[in-house]
């Protein structure tokens, strides 16, 4: 299993949010490179790096923030947030960017999610709410539901699934571990298991069920997890 240390980026800072909602937000520093830096020193290896303010207004916002870490991380490193078209995919690709992670659009438009088989690197992102796909920050409900986002996904190839619970995201409640686990038995593909995670034995348990990869966000800023026990269930 990969430990994706999260990364989420708001004015050129990085902060954490509560459920997505931007009048919730926490910054935890002013330079994200050098937290990078920071982390990077005390063991950590892959990254999940989301452009929030991209997500919001539907284009990226901190690419050159991000191609400055794409720089600074050796290991795997998926980015999300605004990723609207294919020139966007190609550009993070050319960066050396590990996964890249679509989702509004893939999950709105037939066509784009028709062209993704073109990559390689591509992770759905799949945020649930109530059982429902929610875009377009969480705002809205996708056209699409969940079984056939899968079957379109499975069809396209893409590399992985980002699966979050929106109700757990940010809350230091545990993961959605019986909507991980369902995920996992409606197809084939790697889950990337996002929001909620507060303990190594949240770590330890998401090992035990064959996630891919888990994110670990808000409980590292706030000193739940430290970043040496965290690898300690890396692969």
């Amino acid at each position: 299993m990969k430990v994706l240390f999260a990364m989420d980026l708001v004015g050129g800072r990085c902060v954490r949010l509560v459920r997505g909602d931007f009048t919730r937000m926490t910054v935890y520093s002013d330079d994200p490179p050098s937290m990078i830096d920071r982390m990077r020193s005390e063991g950590a290896r892959d990254f999940h790096v989301i452009d929030l303010d991209g997500a919001r207004i539907g284009s990226g916002v901190h690419r050159e923030l991000i191609k400055t870490i794409r720089e600074k991380v050796a290991g795997y490193l998926e980015v999300g947030g605004g990723i609207r078209t294919e020139e966007d995919i190609a550009l993070y690709t050319g960066w050396g960017v590990n996964g890249v992670i679509v989702g509004t659009r893939a999950l709105s438009d037939p066509v784009f999610f028709e062209g993704l088989s073109a990559f390689k690197n591509i992770v759905l992102g799949l945020d649930m709410y109530d059982g429902r796909l929610m875009v377009k920050g969480w705002k809205e409900a996708a056209p699409l539901d969940v079984e056939k986002a899968l079957e379109e996904a499975s069809r396209v190839g893409v590399m992985a699934l980002l699966v979050t619970n929106i109700a757990h995201d940010g809350m230091l409640s545990g993961p959605d571990y019986d909507g991980i686990r369902k995920m996992q038995s409606l197809t084939p593909l790697p889950v990337v298991a996002s929001g909620g995670v507060a303990t190594v034995e949240d770590l330890k348990k998401l090992k035990e069920m064959g996630v891919w990869a888990a994110i670990v966000g808000k409980a590292f800023y706030e000193g739940k997890i430290g970043i040496e026990e965290a690898m300690n269930y890396a692969d």
